[in-house]
């Protein structure tokens, strides 16, 4: 119990000075050390040693003083049931470990992280009615095939898909912008309450952290760390959402979106994102197929695959032409294709972003393009 406890004050000892620099040299300390104890062990030499550090950057995450706050942090980690996760614990999630910049310390509420699979549903503050029920229908069916649903707790977007994935009887994961023990926004106390009960709630900031406008951002990655694949339902050119998007890429996750009316300026983010080649998201399957084989096979339920043959019912006469023209194996260029069609260059343009959106074209390097494979 002693070394429990000796553990929790060091986490919240190390969530008040190790940021930046510091913090990069607590992820080197801990995999090195193995255990937060075995870290307290090292002199401010071993641990600068250790960690590349300068020894003014480790010498206070080994020191003894703990600073005015942590008695204060103290209480409210144990009033508010909260628990501490170092980077090297079980519980630690492993998808998060595997980015380049993990945080060394999380807090945790409510039930312990599994390592079910996980994708995040994203979006707008000031969602529309459209982005809501876009949210709700997405997050229900990954909670019903038994997905992990990860989001920020925000107003909007974020806060349906958690209540949704409850209503569903799933598991959901919100990640805070926040100390753990601060409910943000206010008026979500009823929901974080019920997530607490069915799911958990994580930061990195310390306790008592009140969400300030840079916290978000921070925040952004580990939703991102966390899921295998980022969902943006509904996004504006500069909404955080596309933050997010942008920290999955860059930790080799995959991006999908929802398409919205080119008409709406809250959509115009996630639109782009479709054009760069995000994910074209219609259902929950739409995800779910993206997941690896092995955590497909871990799901409540089978997921039909994508046929990558099969024409849609919906596409248009133009589209259906240009499918046919298309073949998997020999990629042909622009011109080719117009000839075989016999449609002119605005017709043929609007086909082949048709066949995109649906995921039914690949496009490749010399502006060729080819048939899309189906999913093994």
């Amino acid at each position: 119990m002693q070394g429990a406890a000796n553990d929790a004050r060091t986490g919240l000892i190390w969530a008040r000075k190790g940021r930046g620099r510091a913090s990069r040299a607590l992820r080197t300390l801990l995999l090195s050390a193995g255990s937060p104890a075995a870290v307290r062990t090292l002199s401010p030499e071993e641990a600068a040693r250790i960690s590349g550090e300068d020894l003014a950057v480790v010498a206070p995450l080994v020191a003894g003083d703990e600073g005015n706050e942590i008695g204060e942090d103290a209480r409210r980690l144990e009033g508010s049931g909260a628990r501490v996760v170092f980077l090297t614990d079980p519980e630690y999630p492993a998808l998060l470990r595997e980015i380049h910049d993990p945080p060394p310390v999380l807090f945790a509420r409510g039930l312990a992280l599994t390592e079910a699979p996980a994708i995040a549903v994203v979006g707008a503050r000031r969602a529309s009615r459209a982005g809501l029920e876009a949210a709700r229908a997405l997050a229900t069916g990954l909670a019903e095939a038994g997905v992990n649903v990860v989001s920020g707790f925000a107003r909007g977007v974020d806060a349906a898909a958690h209540r949704a994935a409850l209503d569903a009887g799933g598991r959901t994961l919100a990640v805070l912008g926040c100390g753990v023990d601060v409910c943000y926004p206010p008026e979500q106390k009823s929901l974080f309450g019920t997530l607490l009960a069915a799911g958990a709630a994580l930061s990195e900031f310390p306790m008592g952290t009140e969400p300030e406008p840079w916290n978000f951002p921070v925040r952004n990655r580990i939703i991102a760390g966390l899921a295998r694949i980022v969902c943006v339902v509904e996004a504006a050119e500069k909404s955080g959402s596309l933050i997010t998007a942008r920290c999955a890429m860059g930790y080799g996750r995959d991006v999908a979106a929802v398409p919205g009316s080119i008409l709406s300026p809250g959509t115009f983010g996630s639109n782009a994102l479709l054009k760069d080649g995000a994910i074209f998201v219609r259902n929950a399957d739409d995800l779910l197929q993206e997941l690896p084989e092995e955590e497909r096979r871990r799901l409540r339920r089978s997921v039909p695959e994508r046929d990558a043959r099969a024409i849609p019912d919906h596409l248009s006469p133009d589209a259906v032409a240009l499918l046919a023209g298309l073949d998997a194996d020999e990629p042909r260029d622009s011109d080719a294709l117009l000839a075989a069609t016999g449609l002119d260059a605005a017709r043929f343009s609007a086909a082949l972003l048709h066949l995109e959106l649906e995921g039914l074209v690949t496009v490749l390097p010399g502006a060729l393009f080819a048939r899309a494979r189906a999913k093994s």
